[in-house]
């Protein structure tokens, strides 16, 4: 969040101006808690609103890390733009997805129970990050705020969406999965406000495969059988759904 004593002269807040009029630097960007709020989509009541607050922006690469797994907890991130894989690495060298953050979607939460985060995040595209700060969470007497409300609410967002994750990787046969998959993007592109119909993956076929706990020959094998059958089409990443039904049907 905007701290206005780590700032320079001219960008803290002006007399008599109102919150919107604040003079940032130039490789300073911010996003207001009603930002935060939307791509969040909470629509609860939140007390103790500041609608003043400023937190800070983070820009990404493809293919840098947004959170790597040991780093100490100095907050929680809102994917605002872009797409990106948490994952955990093992000890004998297997990967295995836990998830496609996309926009809205929270990262960091992981990190509350030890104060580090215990999973790598890496940029597949260009992304844009909303930082919340440990310290404006966690303040001493601030209790209940408006920050932890959404927090709490969006961590179990995120948690029942990976149970979910991890239920498809075991209740449907393998290829199965893939379909499954697909499905649960083409609602979660919807949910963004683009077309559930058509759509392309930031991910490889190969981080399907760690995500769903199948093979890459796998992942291949259940699009071409999706192909042949009518359900989809594909064009290298970009997926067109012909057959929502067909798909949600598929067994094979």
């Amino acid at each position: 969040m905007l701290n206005l004593q780590t700032l320079p002269l001219s960008a803290q807040w002006q007399p008599h101006c109102s919150p919107h009029a604040l003079k940032l630097s130039n490789d300073e960007r911010w996003s207001s808690l009603q930002e935060l709020q939307d791509l969040l989509q909470y629509h609860g009541p939140l007390q103790g609103r500041s609608d003043g607050e400023l937190f800070q922006r983070r820009r990404l690469k493809v293919g840098q890390s947004a959170l790597t797994m040991g780093q100490t907890f100095d907050g929680l991130y809102v994917v605002r733009l872009g797409t990106l894989k948490t994952m955990i690495n093992h000890a004998d060298g297997g990967v295995h997805v836990l998830a496609f953050p996309m926009k809205g979607s929270l990262l960091g939460f992981d990190g509350i129970y030890k104060n580090t985060y215990t999973s790598d995040v890496v940029a597949l595209t260009d992304c844009d990050l909303i930082r919340i700060p440990a310290a404006e969470l966690f303040a001493p007497g601030r209790g209940n705020n408006h920050l932890e409300q959404m927090a709490y609410w969006a961590c179990s967002r995120e948690i029942t969406q990976e149970q979910e994750a991890y239920s498809l990787t075991r209740s449907v046969k393998s290829e199965a999965r893939v379909a499954r998959f697909l499905q649960t993007m083409s609602q979660r592109f919807a949910d963004m406000g683009f077309s559930p119909n058509r759509f392309i993956l930031p991910m490889t076929r190969r981080d399907i495969g760690h995500h769903l706990s199948v093979t890459v020959e796998t992942v291949s094998r259940a699009f071409s059988a999706l192909v042949q059958q009518g359900i989809i089409s594909v064009d290298f990443r970009e997926i067109s759904i012909l057959s929502h039904d067909a798909l949600r049907n598929f067994e094979r």
